[in-house]
């Protein structure tokens, strides 16, 4: 087993499951159905002529807002305007938008044009409609902002939810503006006829060192201080449910309620926390049965993780855990789906 401890040694031995279980944690509560409810103003129709012409000269600039980034981005991915007036076309605007820190910044037309043709993302090629699932989350001081978009390809259909996260990038020296750091669908099934899979993994190991990078460079033009270790995206289930539990037994370092933002950035689409403000998650952990996730000493994780579906894109991975003095430990089974080539949690189920 991997062994992780924050101060007592754990025994060899796992501990018997006990019978108590607690709620399912979808990590928090939907936010009520009015917020994307069609009836409201939150319905987006394909591009009209004026959007479409727009994207030959839409630039990200510090007036930009994230739905605004996000609107163009879609409206660039629509097929109407993928390939219209050339071929690429929208791949040449979306590549515009795309932060440093994505891989798919440093590709070309062609190349991002290929990557579009996974699967996953056929939902935003073929969309008809889309809506704003929730307010957009701030993370990092300001520094990320996360938003559901739920897409589909006609009316009565249904939505599939995906996730952009964007970053704060500087423009020139004086200002920032908002780029896309990473897209995240949800991966259907037996999609690895064409190698998909493979291709898939190389870029999100790439976009793990990207990141990695300018964390380290950040950190060093502030003075030399470590760099922020939750920014780099963990390779597998179990390295989601570590990194998530170490910080949220933090929460409070290096500043307040971080923990909570480094859970909600390995929240699914399909996870209601994904759409929580980092406060509105810290609320959560307040009930008793999540105070372990605050409180614990020593940590321990299964091997191996059991997949769910036939295809491996869904996961339960479980977690060790206990306070110092507790005669008996808790387990923490948590289920994650892969999502673009990156693993992000569904949902956790706590058992003392």
């Amino acid at each position: 087993m991997i062994l992780l401890a924050l101060s007592l040694l754990i025994p060899t031995l796992a501990p018997p499951r006990a019978a108590v279980v607690r709620p399912r944690f979808v990590a928090g509560r939907a936010p009520p159905a009015r917020a994307c409810d069609d009836a409201f103003d939150n319905l987006r129709s394909p591009p009209t002529d004026a959007e479409s012409a727009a994207l030959a000269t839409a630039m990200p600039t510090p007036a930009l807002q994230p739905r605004e980034v996000i609107a163009t981005m879609m409206h660039a991915l629509h097929k109407r305007n993928i390939d219209q007036p050339r071929p690429r076309f929208g791949a040449e605007v979306v590549i515009k938008f795309l932060a440093p820190t994505n891989p798919a910044s440093r590709a070309t037309p062609q190349r991002f044009a290929e990557y579009l043709l996974q699967p996953w993302y056929r939902s935003l090629l073929d969309w008809e409609q889309f809506r704003w699932e929730g307010e957009p989350t701030m993370l990092r001081n300001g520094k990320e902002a996360y938003q559901q978009v739920g897409v589909r390809a006609s009316a009565g259909e249904e939505w599939t939810s995906v996730r952009w996260i964007l970053a704060r990038v500087p423009f020139y020296a004086t200002s920032d503006q908002w780029m896309v750091d990473a897209v995240y669908v949800e991966e259907p099934d037996a999609y690895d006829s064409e190698g998909f899979r493979e291709r898939v993994a190389e870029f999100a190991v790439e976009r793990v060192r990207a990141a990695a990078a300018e964390a380290a460079a950040t950190a060093a033009a502030a003075g030399g201080g470590a760099a922020d270790e939750s920014v780099v995206a963990p390779e597998s289930p179990a390295d989601v449910a570590t990194t998530v539990m170490r910080a949220l037994r933090a929460n409070d370092e290096p500043y307040p309620l971080h923990g909570c933002e480094v859970a909600i950035r390995y929240c699914s689409p399909s996870n209601g926390a994904s759409r929580l403000t980092p406060s509105g998650f810290a609320q959560y952990l307040k009930e008793p049965w999540y105070k372990i996730m605050t409180e614990w000493d020593e940590l321990e994780v299964e091997d191996d993780a059991e997949p769910v579906t036939d295809d491996g894109s869904v996961v339960e991975q479980d977690v060790l855990v206990r306070r110092a003095g507790d005669a008996s430990w808790t387990i923490v089974n948590w289920r994650l789906s892969r999502h673009s080539g990156t693993w992000l949690t569904d949902s956790l189920t706590i058992t003392e």
